[in-house]
Parts: C-alpha cells; sequence; structure tokens
C-alpha cells in the first residue's frame, strides 16, 4: 500500500499545531513548576508578621511563556522589603532563590517532558 503525499499547506498545518500542542504543554509544566516554587519559598520564608510570606506569588507574562516569582510586601512606610530579606548580608535569610534552585532541575524536566509528550 502506498503511503499518501503530504501536501506542503497538510505540513505546514501539522508543525503548526505541534508547535500549538507544544506550546501549551510547556506553558501547563511552567504553570505547575511556578506554583510548586511559591510554595516552596513560603515554607522558607523568614515570618514575622506574615505580610512577606503571604506577598509572594507567580506573575504570568509573554502569554504563561514566562513567569516570574515576586514577593512584593511593603512596611508601613511603604517600602518593599522582600529583596533586603532575600539578599542583605545583616539579616541572611533567603527564601526565593533556595526555592528556585530546588525545583529547576525538576521543572526542566518536566517542561521537557511535556514538550515530549505532547508529540505522541
Amino acid at each position: 500500500m502506498a503511503k499518501k503525499k503530504i501536501t506542503a499547506a497538510e505540513l505546514s498545518a501539522l508543525l503548526s499545531l505541534y508547535g500549538e500542542k507544544a506550546t501549551a504543554a510547556a506553558k501547563m509544566a511552567l504553570d505547575k513548576g511556578a506554583d510548586e516554587v511559591v510554595e516552596d519559598a513560603k515554607s522558607r520564608c523568614p515570618v514575622l508578621t506574615g505580610r512577606l510570606r503571604d506577598s509572594i506569588h507567580k506573575e504570568t507574562e509573554n502569554g504563561g511563556l514566562k513567569i516570574k516569582i515576586v514577593a512584593d510586601a511593603q512596611n508601613d512606610y511603604g517600602a518593599y522589603y522582600g529583596k533586603v530579606v532575600e539578599f542583605s548580608p545583616q539579616i541572611n535569610l533567603p527564601f526565593l532563590y533556595p526555592a528556585i534552585d530546588a525545583k529547576r532541575e525538576a521543572i526542566r524536566k518536566n517542561v521537557a517532558d511535556a514538550i515530549h509528550n505532547s508529540s505522541k
């Protein structure tokens, strides 16, 4: 039995569909990974009032292809202090970067697996 030849238009449509499926799968895996980083960061965050911990969240950009994890708590004077807690040598209580570092490889693997599995 001879195989049907695929036209350029059909090939283009298939490649476009694969791209959409792969992109959607990658976005879902990345979003799930971001949720895990948020939870990990919250568990590592030092708590005095709980404001900083409660401010940790994800912000999605570029249609879900970029996700930032932020801690944007403000003190009573309106100053954002998450960066001070994260980076100050005097405080020395990082919580965001350790959470990201702990999840980085698993997120990469999950995104790659999601893209791979989207073609099946």
